[in-house]
């Protein structure tokens, strides 16, 4: 009991530092901040249930070994030697590693799951080409705040040119709306010719993209149908929108919107001509954007934005940009900028590929977490089946010298050594493998593109595991096989 005791001390002071420094990294890796996060780590408390556990742990799995030394008989233990029975006197070890494996798949297939799911997101078409696109903040000097309409549109045109001549920058777009993935706007809507809805309930809904005339251009968005916005759709000129597919194929089905005219709630003049139509573009996400109820968009040129709203743009749009290489042409924007004004701030620098894997980031936490944990788990499995096989062997030592002295070849004693290993773990996977198939279906909302049943992953993580258990085992295995059998048979 003393000997198991001082085992699982040291046992849980080990886990104690681990727990610290996993906890650190945990908090750091965490898709949103937590709140009071300062306060999360190894208290009082926790040392306390440390402590606890591992003297439980101690007890519990001390006390049995104790208990059946206690009713042997003295002799019976000085006959036996180091002969000792492997039969059911070694069947509470070989279970314990069996469970141990069993739970170690579970873990693996987890993990195994997030990972293609992740892999699956990343090769969703999110509808535009988020290769190489930079997105940006800009705000204006403090003394625009108070400038007119007419010239804080002067001064965005003059922000497109000197953004458009920096070196590196392909095409740029000035946007203050929704961005795909990073933040949304709805306006107002109803089609031309039917009713007038009463009020702004019986309105229709559409997410509002509010760009410049290189936005497509920019991200890559495939134009359907009609045309896009040019330099002559500004305020001056007639009210016009694009649409995306999705509101076309909803609000105009079997028909061909372009001349028709959408009523704008919060648009200047009312009403808009429609003149293209484009690809719908995942607002909400790689995963979710087919599930949600808003889905139908439309864009309206920048300068066509009313006086009232222009003048509060001046304090913050978004700038999208294209290039090749994001570093370089930032550096050349930010030079750009300063030529133009000290005042004038360009902020949140971020490229898309960025803002597409900040949307995958609580899949990607659980991923890490169910990797870390499914990683310790299977070394503490092939600790624990290297132990169990290691100590069976040494209790059949005189065994093998007497195989071995009546001619087993040492082939003979690797396959019978190695065959206790594999034993131990097909009973593991098998368990494992059943459990996993019950148990990830509690997972099955976090995964896409995958079923909670893979049989690709349950099939490559039982085959891992396998060969994993299989090396753990082959060193003891390896070791009998060389024994000396005058060796053996001298052994205790």
């Amino acid at each position: 009991m003393t000997e198991s005791i001082l085992i699982a001390a040291i046992g849980g002071g080990l886990g104690v530092v681990l727990a610290a420094l996993g906890t650190h990294a945990a908090l750091r890796l965490l898709p949103v901040t937590l709140p009071r996060a300062s306060e999360v780590g190894v208290d009082g408390h926790a040392l306390i249930f440390a402590a606890a556990i591992s003297l439980l742990a101690g007890i519990c799995f001390g006390l049995a070994p104790a208990l059946r030394t206690a009713r042997h008989d003295l002799q019976e233990f000085v006959k036996e030697g180091g002969r000792g029975k492997t039969g059911a006197r070694h069947g509470a070890q070989s279970a314990l590693v069996a469970a141990e494996i069993a739970l170690t798949l579970v873990l693996l297939v987890g993990a195994g799951l997030m990972l293609r799911t992740l892999g699956a997101l990343w090769n969703v078409n999110p509808g535009f080409d988020a290769s190489k696109v930079l997105t940006l903040g800009l705000s204006l000097p403090p003394a625009m705040a108070h400038a007119k309409p007419d010239a804080i549109r002067a001064r965005f045109r003059e922000v497109q040119t000197a953004f458009q001549s920096a070196p590196g920058v392909e095409a740029v777009s000035i946007t203050s709306g929704a961005i795909p993935l990073s933040a949304d706007d709805e306006w107002l809507f109803w089609i031309d010719g039917q009713p007038t809805p009463a009020t702004r309930n019986e309105m229709k809904w559409a997410l509002n993209y509010v760009v410049g005339a290189d936005y497509v251009k920019v991200m890559g968005i495939p134009l359907l149908r009609g045309r896009f916005f040019n330099s002559l759709d500004d305020e001056r000129g007639a009210r016009v929108v694009v649409i995306d597919d999705v509101l076309a194929g909803k609000y105009f089905p079997g028909e061909d919107p372009l001349g028709k005219r959408l009523h704008l709630a919060d648009y200047p003049n009312g009403t808009a001509e429609i003149v293209g139509v484009v690809g719908h573009v995942n607002q909400w996400g790689l995963d979710s954007d087919g599930q949600e109820e808003l889905r139908a968009q439309l864009y309206v040129p920048f300068p066509q934005l009313s006086d009232e709203t222009m003048a509060q743009s001046s304090t913050g749009v978004g700038v999208l940009v294209r290039t090749e290489n994001a570093a370089s042409a930032m550096e050349s924007i930010r030079r750009a900028n300063g030529r133009m004004s000290s005042e004038q701030v360009v902020f949140d620098a971020q490229t898309m590929n960025e803002i597409i894997a900040d949307s995958l980031a609580e899949r990607r936490f659980t991923m890490i977490l169910f990797g870390v944990f499914a990683a310790l788990a299977l070394l503490l499995s092939s600790l624990g089946i290297y132990g169990v096989v290691s100590y069976l062997t040494a209790q059949r030592t005189q065994e093998i010298g007497v195989r071995v002295a009546l001619g087993a070849q040492r082939a003979d004693v690797l396959r019978m050594i190695l065959g206790q290993g594999i034993k131990i773990t097909a009973l593991g996977v098998l368990i494992g493998l059943v459990a996993a198939f019950g148990l990830t279906r509690l997972m099955s909302k976090l995964l896409f593109g995958v079923s909670a049943s893979d049989p690709v992953t349950f099939i490559a993580v039982a085959l891992l595991l396998a060969l994993v258990a299989l090396a753990a085992c082959y060193f003891p295995a390896r070791r009998a096989a060389r024994l000396d059998p005058m060796a053996a048979l001298r052994y205790e």
